[in-house]
């Protein structure tokens, strides 16, 4: 290189290279690089759940309704052939107890009236004793053996009417029967009577045939409970007749009637008379403590009998523990603590009417029924049956008279809050419990509305007519009336119902998205369910996730009314069962900024509500769904997916 050259070189270079460098951006502060990074969450938090519909704690899987719970074990029984499901509940003690006082009713104020009387058993003259002075009677030709009838009046009954061809019968209890003021003439040192019988033919002890008449006899040497001593006529006599049976003729309803009554002496022989004399005989006789135990009659007007209590003979109201029967539907307590507007279809109740010791007649029950439960209250009402060849109908049109009112807290309930039950009797015997079935249903009542209240209790005030055709009539003390529901149908849903339901969820892995730090962009963030429904119902989902506290931090779907959170129903067969499964998935997302995952991320469960229903089921049928308890509602899969992009840099 020349001398030349050598010198302008590095000048030339450093220029070239000052240039250079004026024509770039030089960095200044941070030197670190800008990046994008991908990032993807894809946490499972559920590997196939199967449900079944019931189930308990040692069921194979997870039960919607446990049915050994507290809740439930006493409302479903399961068919072990087809794991058919029956709704099961019975109330069996109400506890009515006894209805004696119907029997005065029946018999209204049935007496027997006391009798007195005096009779002449001998008058010598009209016998043509020639006047001789004091004879022995025994020496006279007079027969000694005497006897005069009376009757006794039966009075203060309009009630009944007792047919002696048929042997109609009043059964006493305990009742005495008295013979007082017995007295004899003529007064003289001798016995008037050797013997003397008081005869009730009407009247009769066991075995009740017409040779077992009531006598009561004074004799000399007395033994035995219907003998007295013919040397004390004026103690007179009282005898218990529990038991004993009284046979009135009194044919007619609106009359009177009578009972026989006999005196039978045997005159001493050694009576000393005059021809002038006249021996005669007076006393009275009645039943005291008038009590009836038992009555057979051939007619009785209706009458009214309280089957609830009601002391002062006023209103019934329903709302007055003193004036109602309460039992309760165990297996409805407590239902809502799982399972919400569960409504049965096809619902009918067996309304199980008991009677004893009443026969040959019928029972018309008119009833207030209420169920109530933590909020509600409803009464079982009848209606005209719209089956018109059962004529049951249950409707309550007006209330016989002289029945009481019903009432609640004080303000009459109309008729059409009430319910009738009617009970034939006519083949019914006396000693027996007869125990008639009613059929409650959706024909003549609103018994679907009843049970589909889910009531916890049931309170029951009602008064009985009966005997309402007039006819013949048989009761005995004790009489008892009882009455209890039973309802036992197949568990088909009427509409819907709302089932709950918590899994485990660990969302803590969205904190990898949350960091203040960090720009993220967050592309997915979404709670994926894969599910295989065997149930004849479909369901519209609402999630809400808690925290390890059990506090709610975000609801989806809280109205449910979003089509796309929903499990489509299995297709049905004719008769509403589960024929083919259906399957599907659907998507919660959780949001797209990471203020809308920070608080999820906090996420311990995840709380599910399905509100079941029936839209939507395939299989050609529109039959009501059936449901068994092996049907099975499987979550395949529920995943946390997320997906972001972190920008770290500048």
């Amino acid at each position: 290189m020349s001398s030349s050259q050598a010198s302008w070189w590095p000048l030339t270079v450093a220029a070239l290279t000052f240039i250079t460098l004026m024509g770039c951006d030089v960095p200044t502060g941070n030197s670190s690089p800008s990046l994008n990074t991908d990032t993807e969450v894809s946490t499972p938090l559920v590997q196939e759940k199967t449900f079944t519909f019931l189930g308990g704690p040692n069921s194979e899987f997870d039960p919607l309704i446990d049915t050994t719970s507290s809740d439930f074990d006493a409302l479903f029984e399961v068919e072990a052939a087809n794991n058919d499901i029956s709704v099961v509940q019975t109330i069996d003690n109400f506890d009515i107890g006894n209805l004696n006082g119907a029997l005065d009713n029946a018999t209204g104020a049935l007496t027997f009236a006391q009798k007195s009387f005096e009779r002449e058993l001998i008058d010598l003259q009209e016998e043509g004793i020639p006047s001789s002075g004091e004879q022995r009677i025994g020496k006279l030709d007079v027969e000694l053996q005497r006897s005069a009838t009376a009757t006794i009046p039966v009075r203060g009954s309009d009630r009944v009417a007792f047919d002696k061809a048929q042997d109609n019968y009043v059964e006493l209890g305990s009742t005495e029967i008295r013979g007082q003021d017995i007295t004899v003439s003529p007064t003289a040192q001798e016995r008037v009577f050797d013997e003397l019988r008081f005869v009730y033919p009407d009247i009769r002890v066991e075995p009740y045939g017409e040779d077992d008449q009531l006598v009561v006899s004074f004799v000399e040497n007395p033994s035995g409970k219907y003998e007295r001593d013919i040397n004390d006529l004026r103690s007179g006599f009282r005898i218990g007749l529990e038991g004993t049976r009284v046979y009135p003729d009194k044919p007619k309803i609106d009359e009177d009637g009578t009972v026989t009554f006999e005196i039978d002496g045997q005159v001493n022989p050694d009576l000393g008379v005059e021809n002038d004399d006249k021996i005669s005989f007076g006393a009275s006789t009645a039943l005291d403590n008038f009590e009836i135990q038992e009555i057979d009659v051939g007619a009785a007007r209706p009458f009214t009998v309280a089957v609830t209590p009601n002391e002062d003979g006023g209103a019934v109201d329903v709302a007055d523990d003193s004036e109602v029967r309460t039992a309760a539907f165990d297996g409805f307590g407590g239902i809502t603590g799982r399972v919400d507007g569960l409504e049965l279809a096809d619902v009918s109740l067996t309304f199980q009417v008991e009677t004893a010791n009443l026969a040959s007649t019928d029972a018309q029950l008119y009833a207030a029924i209420q169920g109530t439960n933590e909020t509600d209250q409803i009464f079982l009402r009848g209606t005209e049956d719209q089956d018109a060849s059962r004529g049951a109908d249950r409707n309550v049109s007006s209330l016989p008279s002289p029945f009481s009112a019903f009432t609640e807290n004080g303000s009459t309930l109309p008729n059409e809050e009430l319910i009738k039950l009617g009970v034939g009797l006519e083949d019914a015997s006396l000693g027996e419990t007869v125990r008639t079935p009613l059929v409650v249903d959706g024909d003549n009542s609103n018994v679907a509305d009843f049970v589909n209240a889910l009531p916890t209790e049931v309170r029951l005030a009602g008064q009985a007519r009966v005997n309402t055709d007039i006819g013949g009539l048989s009761v005995q003390k004790p009489i008892s009336l009882d009455a209890k529901f039973s309802l036992n149908v197949p568990l088909r849903i009427k509409d819907r119902f709302r089932v709950r339901d918590t899994i485990d969820a660990d969302l803590s892995d969205l904190n990898d998205l949350t960091d203040p730090e960090e720009d993220v962009n967050i592309s997915t963030a979404e709670l994926q369910f894969e599910y295989t429904n065997g149930l004849p119902l479909g369901a519209d989902v609402k999630m809400v996730i808690v925290d390890a506290a059990g506090s709610a931090i975000e609801t989806f779907n809280g109205d449910f009314e979003n089509e796309n959170f929903r499990i489509e129903p299995a297709a049905k067969d004719d008769d509403g069962a589960a024929a083919a499964p259906s399957s599907g998935t659907f998507v919660f997302p959780l949001g797209s900024t990471q203020e809308d995952l920070r608080a999820l991320a906090d996420g311990d469960e995840i709380r599910l509500a399905l509100n079941m229903d029936q839209a939507g089921s395939g299989g050609g049928t529109s039959a009501v769904a059936r449901l068994r308890a092996d049907d099975q509602l499987i979550l395949n899969r529920v995943r946390l997916e997320a997906d972001a992009s972190v920008q770290t840099g500048n």
